[in-house]
């Protein structure tokens, strides 16, 4: 029997919350049963792969790249999925120099993940949604003190240009998935339907979200192309399978974090004290 093929997402906190993720595994299980793919969740919350952070960050922000040559000798992947761009323009307005150290991240980690003979699949960063975030703590061009926090009102259109720069490396990574323009157009779509829609914080999206990056993944992997089902999410997450198998990402992403390593400083071990990571890893996988 061949060995299940393993895709392991390297990401900020939006591939940390796992919720695609559970969603990709979940259709996977469901709907092609013959083939087998073990799923690696080593998203990092605040993470960049520029290694740059704003100024009123709490800490300095973790870099990919600490961290990026252990999670590939540790996870193996035969897939490495690529989750960055929101962070890296640490919420301002557009600087050609803070692009530079994004594109130069995004390459390196490419070049490293091709050095270690796997497939390297980037995604575009998803779009900034201005409007589901309180007027009040929006800044305008020409202030000091950008940050997730207070955000540059037209950070979108930062990340319109981030997007549009992945969206032209099909020569240098083995897949490019676009998040941006989906997940932009979803919410539009809801907010012709409701003014007051809100498609998350403004930075990470809501389940609805979710569901359309795991949708982007599963036609650009997986040559699927679905068509937008709520109907089936809804079903999907009041089932107790799915349940579990968000359980299951929730315990492993938190193992593989951790045994892998990481720079964020208020993340700790919240897998059980005593438990070795092959323990869990056994446990879980049963």
């Amino acid at each position: 029997m061949n060995e299940p093929i393993r895709i392991v997402f390297l990401g900020d906190s939006i591939t940390e919350d796992g919720t695609f993720i559970a969603y990709l595994d979940a259709y996977l299980q469901q709907q092609r049963p013959e083939n087998r793919y073990t799923l690696i969740n080593l998203g990092v919350s605040s993470e960049t792969a520029s290694g740059l952070s704003e100024p009123d960050h709490p800490f300095p922000r973790p870099c990919l790249h600490d961290r990026l040559a252990r999670a590939l000798q540790q996870s193996k992947p035969d897939w490495a999925v690529l989750g960055y761009g929101m962070n890296d323009g640490i919420y301002a307005p557009f600087s050609a120099e803070r692009f530079v150290a994004y594109q130069q991240g995004m390459l390196e980690a490419i070049g490293r993940i091709h050095d270690y003979g796997a497939k390297a699949i980037v995604m575009t960063p998803p779009p900034f949604d201005h409007l589901s975030i309180e007027a009040s703590a929006l800044l305008s061009e020409g202030e000091k003190s950008y940050s997730y926090k207070t955000p540059y009102e037209h950070y979108n259109d930062v990340l319109r240009s981030y997007a549009n720069w992945i969206l032209t490396l099909d020569r240098k990574a083995d897949v490019i998935v676009n998040l941006y323009d989906p997940l932009l157009r979803h919410t539009q779509q809801e907010r012709k339907k409701n003014g007051d829609y809100r498609s998350g914080d403004g930075i990470h999206p809501n389940s609805d979200g979710h569901w359309i990056i795991a949708q982007a993944l599963l036609s650009g992997l997986f040559h699927l192309t679905l068509a937008e089902n709520t109907d089936f999410i809804l079903r999907l997450e009041a089932s107790p399978f799915f349940q579990l198998i968000v359980k299951r990402h929730q315990v492993l992403h938190d193992a593989w974090k951790e045994h892998v390593g990481h720079t964020e400083p208020h993340e700790s071990q919240r897998f059980a004290a005593g438990n070795s990571f092959a323990q869990i890893q056994r446990t879980v996988t049963r």
